[in-house]
């Protein structure tokens, strides 16, 4: 999550932006901080980690106890479209606004018919995880932006009730908009928690925040200064980082103890406490926010995509012209995920410029009506965000899933509070192929905002059934957020529907959906 208001194929494809556009990047910044190697010098075998920590009994018993819940009551059964749906399609509206949890449970075995919002207000940056728990049963659970407090996750059966744990993923706790502390660092602007399985019963979280030395109280603005941190579990429930591995969280990069200076300060890494700019390297290589680990199925490898800044004020001419947040992937270690390979030729990306003019205008041409609400560089006051005297753009959320043949990233553009804030999609037949110049890769729009509504940053992911794909994302009422300044986002259920637009390549292709002209979701389950 970017708050501007408030605060290759295989490597860049023919590497011409990393070494001549990019180069920009490189003027001399701060001094990097040496307590990098202290901490990473510390660094254990993942696979070594607490397993007596018991799971929260609430959230599971409430969700068994749903199971055995009577039906709705006909009132709350959608009797308006039973041709489309079927006669047994459940249209879950009857809700607990206290607890965002249905009133009651319908039969498992019909299609749910919600109506969005999911779960309400203030749940920014949605991710979910598809597991079982320990009966074998398959549940859900999802994680939010916090700002400046623990992650407490959510879980759910079925994508549409859920239930929150009583316990957060670092059991830790701040007050107010002060700094919480982890092992003896403290955080703030704690934001887009990614939770991934790295190997059976071992749990990556990754999370932006702005770590610092002190107590900070109350936390000052985000000045993009932040970084990416990472820390283990045996649960994906936590706890994470606990007192007996004071290394972690560990700062995004070459940490596992083989990888050293010279190397480990010319791959991608993040920041080990709070500074601007890019640190006298390429802006690509400075490892900023909103995280999103990926195994490709296909062939194994770990991928990290994450947003980065150009410098502020931009420098050279490149970044004048292309100033603002960018989004990469950059391939992690396969024996060790929690670490970058550490490579000078490790594999890099460029996926998403938000003023790149070819992918602008190809999303344009992608169906009838995708030249609505498209921008990448609006605020909320819906013109052109400008600093420095530059108009400063957002790509920033991304989220990778491969569906058949094709790897799928879903990103976000424009600046979070605005009316344009959209999601699109890159796809291509592996992750190298999703860089800007790929020939291989096939862009779309996918939620274009409208209505005084706009979406995104969220997560793609399987349904109940196996085979249907859904987003969970988040939804801004960007007129109210402008006319107000209450810009609460609530949490919204999509469908990723796929369809064939004969052009040889078969149902490759995302449907374009407006989420604000139809806030209804199908949800097949098993």
């Amino acid at each position: 999550m970017s708050l501007l208001t408030r605060r290759s194929h295989a490597a860049w494809g023919t590497l011409a932006i990393a070494h001549s556009l990019l180069a920009a990047c490189a003027t001399e910044g701060p001094t990097r901080d040496a307590a990098r190697d202290s901490r990473s010098d510390a660094i254990e075998d993942h696979s070594i980690i607490d397993r007596s920590e018991p799971d929260a009994p609430d959230a599971s018993a409430a969700l068994d106890a749903a199971s055995d819940a009577p039906s709705l009551e006909d009132s709350d059964i959608d009797q308006s479209a039973p041709d489309a749906l079927g006669a047994d399609a459940i249209d879950v509206r009857s809700r607990d606004t206290a607890t965002d949890t249905p009133t009651s449970r319908p039969d498992a075995t019909a299609p749910l018919v919600a109506t969005n919002p999911v779960l309400g207000e203030d749940h920014p940056d949605p991710h979910v995880v598809r597991t079982t728990d320990a009966s074998g049963r398959l549940v859900y659970y999802l994680y939010a932006t916090s700002g400046f407090g623990d992650f407490f996750p959510w879980e759910s059966r079925d994508l549409v009730r859920w239930t929150r744990r009583s316990e957060g993923l670092l059991r830790r706790s701040s007050t107010g908009p002060n700094s919480l502390e982890i092992n003896g660092s403290h955080y703030c602007h704690l934001w887009a928690p990614d939770v991934v399985e790295v190997r059976p019963g071992v749990w990556m979280l990754s999370f932006s925040a702005v770590r610092h030395r002190t107590a900070q109280r109350p936390c000052p603005p985000y000045r993009e200064d932040g970084g990416v941190y990472f820390a283990s579990s045996s649960s994906p429930t936590g706890p994470f980082a606990l007192a007996e591995r004071p290394w972690e969280p560990l700062t995004a990069g070459g940490h596992n103890t083989s990888c050293t200076a010279p190397t480990r300060d010319q791959i991608p890494r993040s920041v080990p406490y709070a500074s601007q700019d890019c640190q006298g390297s390429f802006c690509h290589h400075i490892v900023r926010l909103d995280s999103a680990a990926f195994r490709d199925p296909l062939t194994g490898r770990w991928w990290l995509g994450y947003s980065w800044y150009t410098n502020t004020p931009p420098r050279v001419s490149w970044e004048q012209s292309n100033y603002g947040q960018h989004t990469n992937l950059v391939e992690l270690d396969g024996a060790d995920p929690f670490t970058v390979r550490c490579t000078t030729s490790v594999p890099q990306i460029h996926v998403g410029n938000p003023h790149d003019a070819t992918t602008v205008a190809r999303l344009r041409s992608s169906c009838a009506r995708c030249g609505e609400m498209l921008s990448f560089t609006r605020a909320r006051d819906n013109v052109d965000f400008r600093r420095e005297g530059f108009v400063f753009g957002v790509n920033e959320g991304i989220h990778l899933f491969r569906r058949g043949a094709l790897v799928y990233a879903l990103l976000s553009g424009s600046v979070w509070d605005s009316g344009f804030y959209n999601v699109w999609y890159a796809a291509a037949p592996t992750p190298e192929g999703l860089a800007l110049d790929s020939p291989s890769r096939i862009v779309g729009r996918f939620l274009i905002p409208n209505r005084g509504q706009s979406f995104g940053h969220g997560t793609a992911v399987l349904g109940p059934d196996g085979r249907s794909w859904f987003y969970v994302h988040h939804r801004l009422q960007a007129d109210r957020c402008r006319t107000t300044g209450n810009c609460a986002r609530d949490v919204w259920l999509s469908p990723i529907d796929f369809e064939d637009r004969g052009d040889g390549r078969g149902e490759v292709w995302i449907r374009t959906r407006f989420p604000a002209e139809d806030p209804r979701v199908t949800v097949a389950l098993p």
